[in-house]
């Protein structure tokens, strides 16, 4: 557990920090229940996170809006198989679906997020706590590098926003790439580095 001294530490970093998929049959389930814990993990589930998003709607007036945000994050292999990717997570409110996946996926030439090498889905509850993706087993090569990827679900006419938890222990920094678009026009934002990076972990 991350020790009490963090809540001073990173209190004014985390509050001023805050943060606006690839899917597969499997579906991930919370490691824990969010009993038992400490206060300093609550502040950072509460306070430290990145926004998953995505909404998808139409009307008449309006036309068709679509809008999401992924978050990813650099790994890198150990030589060894992997079987799931662990994230803190948890979904904006109790209205809001909290469908999302992970994956991970290549790295390219730039630096950046490539392809899909093994993914999975999971179901983000109202609280903060660890969910466990299954993923195909996967071998990642020695000291090669990695992208974890994370979205929502983008599926059908619905809103989902996640919090994905910071880790103010890693060295790895987050990135962030946003997509709008409307019946008249659309923008993908590049990949934008941010000052911290999100609590994950491969098994």
């Amino acid at each position: 557990m991350l020790r009490m001294g963090l809540l001073t530490s990173t209190a004014m970093t985390a509050v001023t920090l805050l943060l606006s998929g690839a899917p597969s049959p499997a579906h991930g389930q919370p490691l824990s229940s969010g009993s038992g814990r400490d206060r300093n993990h609550e502040f950072l589930c509460t306070y430290g996170q990145f926004d998953v998003f995505y909404s998808h709607s139409a009307n008449s007036g309006s036309g068709v809006h679509t809008a999401w945000t992924h978050v990813a994050v650099p790994v890198t292999g150990h030589g060894k198989l992997v079987h799931r990717i662990v994230v803190q997570e948890g979904k904006s409110s109790k209205s809001v679906d909290g469908k999302f996946s992970a994956g991970i996926y290549s790295n390219t030439a730039s630096g950046l997020p490539g392809n899909l090498i093994a993914g999975g889905a999971a179901t983000a509850s109202s609280h903060c706590t660890e969910v466990g993706i299954p993923i195909s087993p996967t071998k990642l090569q020695d000291k090669k590098t990695y992208w974890i990827v994370e979205q929502a679900r983008q599926q059908g006419r619905v809103k989902r926003k996640l919090h994905w938890a910071v880790n103010p222990k890693t060295k790895q920094k987050a990135y962030v790439q946003r997509y709008n678009s409307s019946s008249f026009q659309s923008h993908t934002s590049p990949w934008m580095e941010q000052a911290l990076g999100p609590w994950v972990k491969l098994q």
